[in-house]
């Protein structure tokens, strides 16, 4: 009933448990999914992440209403990113739009309906569903504006991590009968429909590598060291480490 990556005894990589920059990983054969030849592994490289959009995707369709003439995805970072790609690829009928904040990140999202910065959402705008992708401080903002714009009995996913409390406007959550679910991590399911969904939509790894940012070959620690200062202090796009 529950699955593999919400269960309490599961172990993830570099997360609470060692991670793949050990000597030697030990890892089950039954954990392995085999890439496709011919996809760039600058992209192959962050498919977990991937793997999380393609797992909360999967969780919307299931759980979400099928009024779906309009979706709107909050967020326009990597996150926002990665799973407007892949919401566009599952559900190509649906008018897809994008909030954020930052007019030059959201010039890239070339392959949604509409983009609109959210100080400047039309007030008669209404969608059916949405999709959280902002996390942090900026959390409580985004899912308050999603409860604002979106029809009754709508559904809303919640993919961005906040460390403090986010408090929300429970009243309007219930007049409007709204659902609200969590998404986090992924599992071996969701990394083959990943895969699945790279070779059946060419186009996909082709919009990833436009948040491929800097590319580091690591020959020493210290070369680790610089891959994760220049992650830190980056503004968008995934840091690839090329191990030589």
């Amino acid at each position: 009933v529950i699955a593999e990556n919400y269960r309490r005894d599961s172990k993830f990589r570099a997360s609470g448990f060692d991670g793949f920059m050990q000597d030697v990983v030990d890892i089950r054969r039954d954990r392995l999914v085999r890439l496709p030849k011919n996809l760039n592994p600058l992209v192959a490289a962050f498919t977990e992440i991937v793997s999380v959009s393609v797992h909360a995707l999967s969780r919307f369709d299931k759980i979400a209403h099928k009024r779906r003439e309009c979706v709107g995805i909050w967020g326009d970072g990597n996150l926002g990113y990665i799973t407007a790609v892949f919401f566009k690829a599952m559900f190509p009928d649906t008018k897809l739009c994008i909030f954020g904040v930052n007019r030059d990140k959201l010039s890239d999202f070339t392959f949604a309906d509409e983009t609109y910065v959210v100080s400047r959402i039309p007030e008669e705008l209404q969608i059916d569903h949405a999709i959280e992708c902002v996390g942090g401080e900026g959390s409580p903002k985004a899912i308050n504006q999603i409860i604002d714009y979106i029809r009754p009995e709508g559904t809303i996913a919640i993919l961005g991590v906040s460390e403090n409390p986010v408090s929300i406007n429970t009243r309007m959550i219930l007049e409007k009968g709204l659902r609200m679910f969590g998404s986090s991590r992924s599992g071996r399911e969701d990394f083959i429909k990943t895969i699945e969904l790279y070779q059946t939509n060419p186009e996909i790894p082709e919009y990833l590598q436009n948040i491929v940012g800097g590319v580091f070959k690591i020959r020493s620690i210290d070369d680790m060291r610089k891959a994760f200062e220049a992650d830190i202090h980056k503004e968008f796009g995934k840091t690839i480490m090329i191990w030589s």
